[in-house]
């Protein structure tokens, strides 16, 4: 094809692309890529049809997409790899549809091809970091490392075996540690695990076939509902409890396995579970369900207790009350009782329980005047046999956390007062019923949106920001809820509010509250719609620069420079700056949760199989006990683009200490509003942006070729940082000094 024909081509596939005919553009598009010659390979990088065309495919894939042809949309993605095969936009593109529909494990190879070829890749880099966490996720980490519980199941599942038992079924195996340890046992007969997911059975064969067990255990992917296996076992052992006993379908799975699996007169391990429930009082764990900021209240009218967390009152959440009472913000409200005993050897125990026949009627008694009762915290004691017990008790720091039951108010309750409280688990979902519920009207909102309107501080300091100004014609507010926008319409220091529509029903209820018309409100699916607006429009950006889970809001940084056209020049953006500050820390705690650590589990070599689903940024941390090794200091000025940017600089720790130690770069930000007004941390107690903690890999400090140096090498007081930013994401490296 001669160069007039190709553009002749090109000009059919942006007139296409303009009628928004996006399977004719990719057929044009494709036609141009079969007919032209080989391009020579240092043009490729600047072939303008290569991105043209990756626009094409992404277009025409959202379109399948929205049409529910999955299928389709993959197949043309395929066909674009065929023609640009390392493209990292068309690659990073196909592994987040990928994760997008489960397929978690291609995902991954797609991040990781990304990678290969540029390690600065930092979308690729991000997006395969939460990949790793849901193929497996931190809790699992967190569980490995419990040795308590390791050391009860292990010493039950050896009495059982020695007293007989000794055909084992291990349901939901996992890593197959819980096998291991039956196979290790003396007078075993016979042994099978199963397990749903994909990836933890390849990891168990791995480590089955690495201990020279393959050929002594039957592995099934699959659920043991599921299983076709025509043979029964004399124990079963089973660790398929999340924080509130029930949650992953134990009462099901066992009474499905008393019926098909299990012998007459086998056993269960674990034989019964007892849970324990009590009120609790914490501002931190209520920040998330209703609205408490006073001033956000006050400036809009609202009444109380008129926001509610969709998610608050129709499940429980897991919270580690540990690590939430570390920080004095949480306290018992009542005295603890007895709430349920189930007996997982007995079916029809099992039965009466999943059924909802039987439940248990429990009384707490409050323990002061002038407490609040925000909800109820539940925790269960696991008998595995006769002389093993396991406890989940706030106080035993297991890898269990506590199952929170919130109340839709704060409750003020008085020294004495009595409170009827109904414990049931019908279909395996644990529930406490009571009466103690606000019965007036709420409106539903996102439980991150009421942490966001929850923290006082940002509120005040982006709501002081922008008062003093004035006569405005149109406001862009990107924030989670964009309260400072609706705040200078209702003062009439604006005319025009754009803001995203994902509070569209709270935006709604509070412009009624507060005589704002709609009609002043132009709400937009995506920020690119924004892009509609004529150039010089905008006296006003807020920007929301951190996420809950404190990360960049990388979406609104790498479009940044594009938004900046529709801003008079006399505009203003805010905030203006925003800076990224850490120290490294040394914490077991975040250790155990980020990697296995367990010196029996590395004998296993369960360590080696797990280790490429290590990740290197531990997110949304909250509460959690750590060391200092360092002061605090500034590691980067944020920018506000989606460009690459690389900042080095050396860090001094507060004292010479041994690799070993160093752990992890704990990081928040400090954000500046306007030039003139002091910094405001993430670095808070009540702040919406958690702090997160970028982990420092072991091979950061191995020898040469991964291997771990012959001697301790002596302490370090000195590291690199080195602070990569690109397309909004953020990565932190480190290095000893003078290696």
């Amino acid at each position: 094809m001669s160069s007039d024909e190709e553009i002749g081509e090109l000009k059919v596939v942006y007139d296409f692309i303009a009628q928004a005919k996006f399977k004719k553009a990719f057929v044009s598009a494709t036609k141009v890529l079969d007919q032209r010659s080989p391009l020579p390979p240092d043009a490729a990088e600047e072939d303008p049809l290569r991105e043209l065309f990756l626009f094409v495919v992404t277009k025409y894939a959202d379109q399948l997409e929205q049409e529910g042809k999955i299928e389709q949309v993959f197949e043309i993605i395929e066909q674009g790899l065929e023609y640009f095969p390392e493209h990292p936009e068309l690659l990073n593109e196909t592994g987040v549809r990928l994760q997008r529909y489960g397929r978690s494990l291609e995902a991954s190879i797609c991040f990781e091809r990304v990678l290969l070829q540029d390690s600065r890749y930092l979308k690729a880099y991000q997006n395969l970091q939460n990949t790793k966490c849901e193929l497996v996720e931190r809790w699992h980490f967190r569980m490995l490392n419990d040795v308590v519980r390791n050391a009860a199941f292990r010493a039950a599942i050896e009495n059982q075996i020695a007293a007989g038992f000794n055909e084992v079924l291990d349901i939901g195996t996992g890593t197959g540690l819980l096998s291991m340890y039956a196979l290790r046992c003396e007078g075993i007969r016979k042994a099978a695990a199963c397990d749903g997911s994909e990836i933890m059975v390849q990891i168990a064969r791995d480590v089955f076939g690495a201990n020279g067990l393959s050929d002594r255990i039957c592995l099934f992917q699959s659920y043991s509902q599921d299983l076709k296996i025509g043979e029964r076992f004399s124990l079963i052992v089973t660790e398929t409890l999340d924080s509130g006993a029930f949650g992953e379908g134990i009462l099901e799975t066992l009474i499905h396995a008393k019926k098909h699996l299990l012998l007459p007169e086998g056993k269960i391990i674990p034989a019964k579970v007892t849970l324990h429930v009590s009120g609790y009082q914490s501002r931190a764990l209520t920040a998330s369900n209703i609205l408490i900021n006073e001033a956000f209240s006050e400036d809009f009218s609202l009444p109380s207790n008129c926001l509610l967390s969709k998610e608050g009152t129709k499940c429980y959440d897991a919270e580690d009350i540990g690590r939430i009472q570390a920080n004095d913000d949480f306290e018992f409200v009542t005295d603890t009782v007895l709430a349920m005993d189930v007996n997982f050897n007995d079916l029809d125990s099992l039965v009466r329980y999943q059924d909802g026949t039987e439940v248990g009627e429990v009384e707490l008694t409050c323990l002061d005047d002038g407490l609040l009762l925000d909800g109820f915290v539940v925790w269960f004691d696991l008998q595995l046999d006769e002389n093993n017990t396991i406890s989940t008790d706030p106080t035993t720091n297991t890898c269990w956390n506590q199952a929170i039951f919130r109340l839709n108010q704060r409750l003020p309750v008085a020294k004495d007062q009595r409170l009827k409280l109904t414990m049931s688990c019908k279909d395996g979902a644990l529930s406490v019923a009571h009466n103690l519920n606000s019965v007036d009207n709420q409106i539903s909102v996102d439980e991150h949106v009421l942490e966001f309107l929850n923290d006082i501080e940002y509120y005040s300091s982006l709501t002081e920001a922008t008062d003093s100004l004035d006569d405005m014609e149109k406001v862009l507010d990107l924030s989670l809820f964009p309260y400072a926008g609706l705040k200078l319409l209702k003062e009439g220091k604006a005319r025009m509010l754009f803001c995203l529509d994902q509070t569209e029903d709270l935006i709604e209820f509070i412009a009624n509250q507060n005589d704002i018309p709609m009609g002043s409100i132009m709400l937009v699916s995506s920020v690119q719609e924004i892009f509609l607006l004529n150039d010089y429009t905008l006296d006003l950006i807020i920007l929301q620069p951190v996420d809950v889970f404190g990360q960049i809001n990388s979406e609104h940084f790498c479009l940044y420079q594009s938004l900046l056209p529709k801003l008079k020049p006399i505009g203003t953006v805010v905030p203006a700056t925003l800076e990224l500050h850490g120290s490294v820390i040394e914490s077991e705690w975040i250790v155990k949760c980020s990697r296995v650590e367990n010196p029996e589990l590395e004998q296993f070599q369960i360590d080696k199989y797990l280790a490429s689903l290590e990740t290197e940024n531990h997110l949304d941390l909250g509460p959690f006990s750590y060391r200092n090794l360092s002061e605090p200091i500034k590691l980067a000025d944020v920018q506000f683009d989606g460009k690459l940017h690389e900042t080095e600089l050396e860090l001094t720790l507060a004292e010479p200490t041994e690799t070993t130690r160093l752990h992890a770069v704990l990081y928040h930000y400090c954000i500046g509003f306007t030039p003139e007004r002091p910094l405001l941390t993430t670095d808070r107690l009540q702040s919406f942006a958690k702090r997160s903690a970028f982990i420092i890999p072991k091979s950061t400090f191995q020898g040469v070729n991964g291997e771990e140096p012959p001697a301790p090498k002596d302490p370090i007081e000195q590291l690199y940082i080195s602070v990569l930013q690109n397309h909004g994401v953020i990565k932190c490296d480190i290095s000893p000094v003078g290696q």
